[in-house]
């Protein structure tokens, strides 16, 4: 099946400066390759991980599997302050599957528009607006996000209940507790730590300061990618 987002990379890229915000881990998201094949002018793997991990070889060795050269390669954190003094601001940016692994995403979005000049696609998991399952009923709706960390016992009932039977396990919810706050005060952008509907999600990017101009799902319907539109009129505003 033909990825949408895939097809929108390939009609934007051409030409264009391009950024994979987080898309190092596995190599399964990651969309260098299909924008420097689609003609992009130059392209940016930028992810968290430090130069000299195993996962920048593995990525190396994966593009050189699709003939794909000539890519930067930075270590970034997109939820720093400032994040453009260090990956800039490119035509086209792509991020995929972090997120909700956040515990601040509305201040991601307003980075990532930070670093976005003319074209952001952004994919989260996202959930039913209503989930139905034998522990209860829980809604999702426009204006309604569960923070995992604080679910009540019968609100995470219901969420394991959803979750395995989409045969997904998620730490903290059906799988393993992990400590959200490490010794060491950083965050852990392991666990999931929001749960929200397409609805949600694409009203917190119109706030952030983007004009939604494409949307889709992905991963068998467990997955959501909007193709987003900065606004100058935010940027101008932003901090």
């Amino acid at each position: 099946m033909s990825d949408l987002k895939n097809d929108w990379i390939a009609r934007l890229s051409p030409g264009a400066s391009f950024a994979d915000v987080g898309g190092l881990w596995g190599t399964v998201n990651e969309k260098v390759s299909v924008a420097m094949r689609a003609g992009a002018r130059e392209c940016t793997m930028a992810d968290i991980t430090p130069q000299g991990h195993e996962l920048w070889s593995a990525f190396d060795r994966h593009c050189a599997g699709l003939g794909v050269a000539g890519y930067r390669k930075l270590t970034v954190d997109i939820v720093a302050p400032q994040p453009e003094l260090a990956l800039g601001v490119h035509d086209v940016v792509h991020c995929s599957g972090i997120i909700y692994h956040l515990p601040d995403p509305f201040r991601m979005l307003r980075n990532l528009h930070r670093v976005t000049r003319r074209h952001l696609i952004v994919t989260s998991m996202v959930v039913a607006e209503e989930m139905r399952t034998p522990a209860g009923t829980l809604p999702f709706g426009p204006d309604e996000a569960r923070f995992v960390p604080s679910l009540t016992p019968a609100s995470r009932a219901i969420v394991a209940a959803y979750f395995d039977a989409l045969g997904i396990r998620i730490a903290a919810i059906n799988g393993e507790a992990e400590p959200w706050i490490y010794p060491d005060g950083q965050e852990n952008y392991g666990p999931w730590w929001w749960l929200y509907s397409p609805a949600f999600f694409r009203g917190m990017a119109e706030v952030a300061g983007f004009a939604v101009e494409g949307e889709c799902w992905t991963w068998e319907s467990r997955a959501y990618s909007l193709l987003l539109r900065p606004l100058e009129s935010a940027r101008r505003a932003a901090p």
